[in-house]
């Protein structure tokens, strides 16, 4: 399925998508595609942010076997493929004032955060600055980070929301393609940040992108086959607007 058009029907419409999509997403990564020992939760606090998908790895006994079924286990030993990759060497985390807990509630040890964009984390510089903050923050904590942003740059984000969030760590801006504004962003948490960025286009098909779960393992987020789930439970009326 494209990529829709999101800027033909008001933010509350993509709002519904947003939460429709991140559940969808939650469910099949709980049917199968994450090994034994993780799962995923949808729109969790956590110590004051709120991620959309947390994938989190259970404490104690694991179920046998605790592995990765054979296809992860092997794209796991290899490296992803991306349109940019971009490596953050020695990040600056900047100093902050609050502190984001890396564990759930239950006591289980947060991993990973699937993170799809809102036009609302972009109408000012105070909301995008919270979103910025929420992913730098996680970045120091060692948990990795999917970023999926399907809205145009605006003005506090001119050459994408990657670039605003790689400044905050004190590097160069990365390769940015005006025909292709939308981006698809996933960020390893270690001693060098690395980015595996997938450019694209409204029309364009989702990309296959990696969730890391740790440096050296990951899966591949069902992010087509979530989005056309949740894209048909919109109004259909809407869907005719953004279909034209």
């Amino acid at each position: 399925m494209p990529i829709h058009d999101w800027t033909r029907v008001p933010a509350g419409i993509f709002h519904h998508l947003h939460g429709t999509w991140l559940f969808e997403l939650a469910g099949e990564l709980n049917e199968g595609i994450l090994p034994a020992g993780y799962y995923a939760l949808g729109e969790q606090v956590m110590s004051g942010a709120v991620p959309d998908v947390l994938t989190l790895e259970r404490q104690g006994p694991l179920p046998a076997p605790a592995s990765f079924p054979e296809n992860e286990a092997q794209a796991a030993s290899s490296e992803p493929t991306a349109t940019l990759t971009a490596v953050a060497a020695d990040p600056s985390f900047p100093p902050r004032p609050r502190v984001i807990a890396i564990r759930h509630v239950t006591g289980d040890r947060v991993v990973a955060i699937v993170e799809i964009v809102s036009p609302g984390n972009k109408r000012d510089a105070a909301e995008l600055g919270a979103l910025v903050e929420k992913t730098v923050v996680s970045l120091s904590k060692g948990i990795h980070l999917v970023l999926i942003d399907l809205h145009p740059p605006g003005a506090f984000d001119a050459d994408g929301l990657h670039n605003v969030i790689w400044r905050e760590l004190g590097q160069e801006p990365t390769a940015f393609y005006p025909e292709r504004p939308l981006a698809f962003v996933s960020y390893v948490a270690a001693h060098d940040v690395k980015a595996y960025i997938e450019p694209r286009s409204v029309g364009e098909q989702l990309p296959a992108v990696p969730l890391f779960l740790s440096v050296r393992k990951r899966v591949s987020l069902p992010l087509e086959s979530s989005y056309r789930k949740a894209f048909a439970k919109v109004p259909a009326h809407l869907r005719e607007v953004l279909q034209a």
